[in-house]
């Protein structure tokens, strides 16, 4: 059975319906704080530094810790 397609518009309506949900807000992300054990959260979820390897802010809600995570 040949596997279905979705047409490249379709693709790119989702992905922009993705997008507009607000994201600039931070997000957990499953991380325990090295300095309390609270989750930390991905500070700007939208934002990859360009480091190498690439990277994005991260902080702890709990103590205050800010720090960063590879992607």
């Amino acid at each position: 059975m040949a596997k279905k397609l979705v047409s490249l518009k379709d693709f790119n309506s989702l992905a922009r319906q993705q997008y507009a949900i607000d994201r600039d807000q931070p997000i957990p992300n499953g991380i325990e704080c090295p300095k309390c054990g609270a989750e930390l959260f991905d500070s700007f979820p939208r934002i990859i530094l360009a480091s190498n390897p690439p990277q994005k802010n991260i902080h702890c809600d709990n103590c205050g810790y800010k720090g960063y995570r590879v992607t």
